[in-house]
Formats: C-alpha cells, structure tokens, sequence
C-alpha cells in the first residue's frame, strides 16, 4: 500500500500565477474594449485564486490532500479531511521526472479530476516510488506484439 500525502507546491503556485499574469498582460494588447478587458482580467483572477487554492496551497475544502494505491493499483483520495474515496486511475495520465498529473475518476462524480504533482509537493523518496508505480505496474502495456 503506498500512500502519498500531498503538501503545498510552491512550485505550482509560481507557474499558475505566472501563466494568469502572462494571460493578463496579453490582454493589455489587445484591441477589445476597455470593459471587455477588465472583465476577463477579474475572470483571470479568481481563476487564478481558485486553481491556485485548491492545486498549489491545498486550503480548500475540496482539495485532494492525499492518495492511496493498493497493490493492483486501485486507487482511493482524500479529499478535504473526509474519509476515503474510491477512484479509478484514467490512462490519460502523465508520469515524469519533474511532473506527474494523475487523471482520476473519482466515484459519484461527474467528471474526471487532475492532480499536478510537482517534486516540491512530496517527499522525494514517495515521489520517485509513485512514478516507479505509476510507469511500471499502473500503466498501459502491450501484452503482444502482432507481425
């Protein structure tokens, strides 16, 4: 059973509000009117509040805070300071070195959910088996090759 529980990411914190300041400076040049462009700059903001609070600081009630796989990879989250979840892990995510995003289906919801993990976020240790899980036991595999 490997549990990885989630600390704040400094790291994301910095790239989402990087990425939403570029956003806002584009719109400056933009020929649109005036009000056009401060109503997708507060947009831009609270988007950034938003992401930024539930991805990089983890302070929102509906957080994923940490996650549990099992030996079959079977997958459960701990959202907010609830219990448990059930989840299923989507072939759709993306494990690397310095970035592993986890799409998962996590039961009764209606759509599915990301979960950014950058190196600053875990123990580097639980970061390398996660990805070592992740790349080798969870992911896709061809069983046969067809000549």
């Amino acid at each position: 059973m490997l549990t990885v529980v989630l600390r704040p990411s400094p790291l994301l914190f910095a790239l989402l509000a990087g990425m939403h300041g570029g956003g806002t400076v584009i719109l400056l040049f933009l020929p649109i009117p005036v009000w056009l462009k401060t109503s997708s700059a507060v947009l831009l903001v609270a988007s950034l509040v938003f992401y930024a609070r539930r991805d990089a600081l983890r302070s929102i009630p509906n957080a994923i805070r940490a996650i549990q796989f099992s030996p079959d990879c079977a997958c459960s989250v701990q959202i907010g300071r609830v219990d448990w979840t059930e989840a299923k892990l989507l072939d759709s995510s993306f494990v690397a070195p310095y970035l592993t995003v986890l799409n998962l289906r996590i039961s009764g919801a209606r759509f599915a959910r990301q979960v950014v993990i950058l190196p600053d976020a875990v123990d580097s240790e639980m970061f390398r088996k996660l990805r070592v899980l992740l790349r080798w036991k969870c992911g896709k595999r061809e069983e046969s090759f067809k000549l």
